[in-house]
């Protein structure tokens, strides 16, 4: 770890609001990675695939899901089966693969109702299968392509709440041995994220870790926090991403720790935030 430098990162909101006084809140401007999406409807019979010539395309962001709606011929005559999909953007992962949440409900001839639901994730041009409905042998499937593309986008305006400060420090993790890597303070706003990350290496070697901290409500002396890590850390087996969740309720200048390590005995980071407001 020697030499390594860590940058931090804030979300574009959270500089806008320091920037702009207090009653005169603007519409900041950010840069958001969107997924277009290019959905086909395939038939499998006896292990023999047959594309139907149904095709959708929409594009799905943040905060902007999609929905494709499609009507496939299904068997002999005018019967079909009526697919409704809906498609969410969770996340990026620091790899670049995209993170989709895939919901659908397929109605066959016979007017019953099967839904699905699963999770996708998709590399910056790729493509996956999901089943949505089937009949004896025969199978439904849709194969969605994507695309990743940048988008600025104009948020709406926040009303800015109390002022946190956030003390973050973080250390590298090797087993029983933990070091003092640097320690960071980062101002925001009560309902404002903000972001610390640092990205080196590549391949299997690659290390990338972000840490967002939101500030949910202040209620006296304490304050709630809802924390998200993600990453991705070398592992015995190749890269290893780590993803979690927390809600952290905290009085002034309490000290909660965070991780995002792997294997056993565990490696990689962790970190020490500390909320004053």
């Amino acid at each position: 770890m020697r030499g390594v430098k860590l940058r931090i990162i804030l979300i574009a909101s959270a500089i806008a609001l320091a920037a702009v006084p207090a009653g005169r809140s603007a519409s900041p401007i950010t840069v958001e990675t969107h997924v277009t999406l290019r959905v086909e409807a395939l038939t499998v019979d006896r292990g023999r695939s047959k594309s139907t010539g149904i095709v959708r395309e929409s594009e799905v962001g943040p905060a902007m899901p999609a929905t494709f709606e499609l009507t496939v011929p299904w068997g002999p005559g005018k019967a079909t089966v009526g697919v409704r999909l809906e498609a969410r953007l969770t996340s990026i992962t620091p790899d670049g693969e995209a993170v989709l949440q895939l919901s659908a409900e397929a109605a066959g001839p016979d007017g019953k109702p099967v839904r699905a639901s699963r999770e996708l994730r998709l590399a910056e041009e790729g493509s996956g299968l999901f089943e949505v409905f089937g009949d004896g042998e025969r199978r439904l499937l849709l194969t969605l392509q994507s695309e990743q593309v940048a988008r600025a986008v104009v948020r709406k305006a926040a009303n800015v709440g109390a002022p946190v400060e956030f003390s973050i420090a973080i250390e590298r993790v090797d087993g029983d041995r933990v070091v003092l890597l640097e320690t960071n303070e980062l101002h925001t706003f009560v309902g404002q994220a903000v972001e610390y990350s640092f990205r080196f290496g590549q391949d299997e070697e690659l290390q990338a870790v972000r840490l967002s901290v939101l500030p949910v409500s202040i209620s006296g002396d304490v304050v709630t926090i809802d924390a998200e890590i993600s990453g991705a850390l070398p592992g015995a087996g190749g890269t290893v991403l780590v993803s979690h969740n927390e809600r952290i309720v905290a009085s002034r200048q309490a000290t909660s720790r965070l991780s995002a390590t792997t294997g056993n005995p565990p490696a990689g980071y962790r970190f020490q935030v500390t909320p004053d407001f």
